[in-house]
């Protein structure tokens, strides 16, 4: 697992500039530093070293091609067989040692021979001199881009915090982007909340040469089930399922360094604590609470979880006092605004990971997006109204389309209808679209979309850029190509079956963990912000003095009486959907003021 990044055209970019690139993502790659500069182009890499660590330094060289990259690839021992036996010869034992034989052999066709997680950017210098970058099939591992103002050079980092490093980089914000981030819940690619960076899409190629940028987006290639006595049903669904994870499960176990696993003590962390513990010895495992009493506590599931499976369990427990400090420390290291109010404690535990000695987390995030696990999916799917989408949308914002309407200045609310209206109702069109004209049924047409358009960034960024703010590679067995090959061909009336959500999952790991954790009602990992924003509460008196002091940096943007009225009507009666609200207007303000812009 590293940071990459470099540049590619156009006039030469000083050393000392790229090395304060590097170092603004030291967090991600503290064991070796290293750049490659070659007249018009550059590429660097910070490792952090997970596998073959005596011979994994970058770039990669092949002839006339470099390479550096980001991620791990599971499959790099059948691929490195391979490639010897047609001749290849290997020094070390690093996964990045098979990319560049394989894209020799392969071409750009050689992502889809890897099973991992992935950024990869590369120098041919074959024919035309060009950079490419890849990165994998569900967008695990983050790249942004910008081109230089006469569009002749391209750079890249696997951070923006890397990328705003580069002499020219474009630090204009976007002041549509606050639109889409209340829209969306973060802002969903390819743009970003910079007017002039981009951001790769999952699954995407980009090449870039003589100032032309071409990018081409494969999905993933169907993989249909051969079932077992002849048919699809639940148990040979659940058997099938819980084959492919402890496959993939004793690939990602590999590593040369201590492997640990996030014990949420829900039912997809749980499930992969268990299949883990039956293949390492002693496995440690980690979940997170809040000091007090508090709504939505799982700490006890947790518990019953870790004693059920053997593990050495870590208790990391935070007080709620300490969070003002905390919300400027975790924001710091969101690329973006992000209003998931349990990114607070997803950057605590990966920095309790860090400290106990760890260097990569196993996660079970993804399998509500493929199996169907949330109510929003099911509720959708069964609704027949024509107008569904609009009640739709609102579940995937931070903030609904009528209080938007409401919140808005007027200034602001005309510039996002001279965009074309509110985010949130476009995406809702768009939705309404894709189910219109699908060749799946209404429930996977949802899936696949949130897949695509909002997973990557909503959680897979903050869950890539909390963990590595400490040195931590989280890996997520549940988005492995073989995982969502099945996933994808899985029939939904196996997805949800009455009214249990994601039942595949739920009856493959019925075997392996109690029966309490399978059978109880979902609950959302996420930090109690209602309860947590109340009069004599430390959040309390953040939002008041952060949303309606003299310094917010929105104040062209939402209109100061409605936010007023929000946070009073917060303190006389707390409710989930007004804190929402306020932590979402948070997040923004804090984002913008630790980075001293405005939008």
């Amino acid at each position: 697992m590293c940071r990459i990044y470099g540049h590619f055209g156009g006039d030469p970019v000083d050393r000392d500039a790229l090395h304060a690139v590097a170092r603004a993502m030291h967090p991600g790659g503290p064991d070796e530093q290293t750049l490659r500069t070659e007249g018009t182009w550059a590429l660097g890499n910070n490792r952090l070293a997970v596998q073959g660590i005596g011979h994994g330094r970058q770039p990669f060289v092949l002839g006339d091609m470099t390479c550096v990259f980001n991620g791990e690839i599971y499959n790099h021992r059948e691929l490195r067989a391979e490639l010897v036996a047609q001749g290849h010869a290997f020094e070390g034992d690093c996964d990045g040692d098979v990319l560049l034989p394989l894209y020799e052999r392969y071409g750009d066709a050689f992502v889809s021979r890897l099973e991992g997680m992935f950024a990869i950017a590369l120098v041919d210098r074959r024919g035309e001199p060009c950079l490419k970058l890849f990165n994998d099939h569900a967008g695990m591992k983050s790249l942004y881009y910008h081109l230089s103002a006469d569009g002749r050079r391209l750079c890249f980092a696997s951070e923006l915090q890397g990328l705003s490093r580069f002499p020219d980089f474009p630090d204009a914000v976007d002041p549509l982007a606050i639109d889409r981030y209340l829209g969306g819940k973060a802002v969903w690619g390819p743009r970003t909340i910079h007017t002039g960076v981009r951001t790769l899409e999952p699954g995407t190629a980009l090449r870039f040469a003589d100032g032309r940028v071409t990018l081409t987006r494969t999905p993933l290639p169907p993989a249909p089930i051969d079932w077992p006595d002849g048919g699809p049903t639940l148990t040979a669904a659940a058997g099938l399922l819980d084959g492919i994870l402890r496959r993939e499960l004793t690939r990602m176990l590999d590593a040369d360094v201590p492997v640990c696993v996030i014990t949420s003590g829900g039912l997809d962390s749980s499930y992969t604590t268990a299949i883990a513990a039956g293949l390492v010895p002693d496995l440690a495992s980690f979940n997170v609470a809040y000091k007090g009493t508090w709504p939505s506590d799982e700490r006890h599931f947790a518990e019953e979880v870790a004693r059920h499976c053997g593990t050495r369990h870590h208790q990391v427990l935070l007080d709620p006092a300490d969070f003002p400090a905390l919300v400027d420390r975790f924001v710091r290291h969101l690329d973006q605004p992000n209003n998931a109010p349990h990114s607070l404690s997803t950057f605590a535990l990966f920095e309790a990971v860090h400290d106990a000695g760890f260097k990569v987390a196993l996660t079970g995030d993804g399998a509500d997006e493929l199996f169907g696990g949330y109510a929003r999916f099911v509720k959708a799917a069964r609704d027949g109204d024509a107008a569904w989408h609009r009640g739709y949308q609102d579940t995937m914002a931070a903030v609904g389309t009528g209080t938007l309407r409401g919140l808005y200045t007027p200034e602001y609310r005309a510039l996002v209808e001279a965009d074309g209206g509110l985010f949130a109702d476009r995406a809702g069109d768009e939705l309404d679209r894709r189910v219109r004209s699908a060749t799946h049924d209404k429930l996977e047409t949802l899936l696949r979309y949130d897949q695509a358009e909002r997973f990557p960034y909503y959680i897979l960024r903050r869950v890539d850029h909390l963990s590595m703010a400490h040195s931590v590679e989280a890996r997520i067995p549940f988005l492995q190509p073989a995982v969502m090959r099945f996933a994808h061909a899985l029939p939904t009336e196996l997805k949800v079956v009455g009214d249990t959500v994601k039942a595949p999952v739920s009856e493959a790991a019925r075997r392996w963990i109690p029966r309490s954790v399978v059978e109880r009602p979902k609950q959302p990992f996420t930090l109690p912000v209602a309860a947590m924003i109340k009069p004599g509460e430390a959040l309390h008196e953040l939002i008041g003095d952060t949303l309606l002091g003299p310094g917010a940096r929105c104040r062209d943007h939402f209109r100061q009486d409605v936010v007023r009225d929000l946070f009073r009507m917060q303190s006389e009666n707390p409710g989930a959907h007004t804190a929402e609200i306020l932590w979402s207007l948070l997040m923004l303000e804090t984002w913008l003021s630790v980075r001293n812009l405005a939008p």
